[in-house]
Parts: structure tokens; C-alpha cells; sequence
């Protein structure tokens, strides 16, 4: 009976190993491909700004986003907007004030709308968290789309997001000159697009 009930009992725990191990988070970084675009519309003028110098890393267990977490960076003096000297006030302490503050953050704390992410499969979730930008930090939600390819030969298992927020320049400390109020909108739009590599 002994032996049975041993047998029994590592059976058992052969079946469910594969399943504890798959209920683990896995760290995802940041990988090329990856860029976050600011969006300012204005009545009389439309200013983009993208930079592609994106690090970060995420932590995330595919059938459990219960436990979801990560940050995302970009330098801002990595953001271009097309025009050099565009870019040098942007950069400058008149606007973000890259050198005391060079970096924007989005740290990301919660996910909403979905539980797990299906294998090459697109879901649509709301991500919660913080950004930071020009020494101030404020919640935020974005709507994003993520998709979950599990590792195939030698490609490891990648994440793929689309997420949009905005903000408002005012609640970061950044203030429009009035001299240009016309061209730069107090309210950005930030569509953010990211690629991450499993560790």
C-alpha cells in the first residue's frame, strides 16, 4: 500500500511540475524595434516626436498578468521632431529640460482587461502605472494591444505592445510660451510601440 500510495504521489507530481514552472514570471528586455512617438496638435501646427532609443525590461507570466510589471525609458534628448532647432528648445531647461531630467519613464504596476495572454493571439488590455517626465511623476492608463509569441528554434519567446496615453504638459511642470500657443499643444498624445526578448 506504501509503495502505491508513493507511486501515486510522484505521478502526481510529474503532471503538475510543467504546469508550476509554466505559472512563473518570465523577464522580457526591451529590443530593437521598438519606439515611443509624443504628438502635439495644434491649431496651427502638428509636431511629432519620436525617438527610438528605447530600454526596459518587463516581467510577466503569459497566463497570469495579475503579476505583470516593468518600466520602459528614452532618453530625452533622443527625441527628434524633425527640425534641429525645434529639438534644441525641446531638449532645453525653456521645455523638458533633458539635462536635469533625462529621462522619460513609464513604469508600468497593473493590467486590466485580460488575466493571460494566448499564444499569437492579440489582446486588448489597460495598462496602469507611472510617468515620469521633467522631474514630476503622475498615474496614468493606457489602452494597449499585446501579443505573446512563444519561443520557436532559435528565436526566444517575444513581446509585442501598442499602447496609447496622453498628458498634460501643465501637470508635468512644463509650461506653453504664450508666444506659441498656437503651435504646441498643452495636450500630448503618446503611442508607444515595444518589442521584448525573453531573457
Amino acid at each position: 500500500m506504501h509503495a502505491l500510495v508513493r507511486s501515486f504521489v510522484f505521478v502526481l507530481a510529474a503532471a503538475l511540475a510543467p504546469a508550476a514552472a509554466s505559472a512563473q514570471s518570465r523577464s522580457f528586455a526591451v529590443a530593437g524595434g521598438s519606439r515611443i512617438q509624443f504628438v502635439s496638435d495644434a491649431p496651427l501646427e502638428r509636431i511629432t516626436g519620436t525617438s527610438t532609443t528605447v530600454s526596459g525590461s518587463v516581467s510577466v507570466d503569459p497566463s497570469d498578468l495579475s503579476t505583470a510589471s516593468g518600466s520602459v525609458r528614452v532618453p530625452i534628448t533622443s527625441i527628434g521632431t524633425g527640425d534641429a532647432l525645434r529639438d534644441e528648445h525641446l531638449h532645453g531647461d525653456g521645455w523638458l529640460d533633458a539635462a536635469a531630467h533625462p529621462d522619460a519613464v513609464f513604469e508600468i504596476t497593473r493590467v486590466e482587461g485580460a488575466t493571460s495572454l494566448a499564444p499569437n493571439e492579440v489582446v486588448n488590455v489597460t495598462l496602469h502605472g507611472r510617468f515620469t517626465i521633467h522631474g514630476a511623476t503622475h498615474e496614468i492608463s493606457a489602452r494597449a494591444q499585446v501579443r505573446y509569441l512563444p519561443a520557436e528554434g532559435d528565436t526566444p519567446a517575444l513581446l509585442r505592445a501598442q499602447a496609447r496615453f496622453s498628458v498634460e504638459l501643465p501637470d508635468y511642470g512644463v509650461s506653453v510660451n504664450p508666444l506659441v500657443r498656437l503651435k504646441v499643444s498643452d495636450h500630448i498624445e503618446v503611442n508607444v510601440t515595444i518589442r521584448c526578448e525573453a531573457r
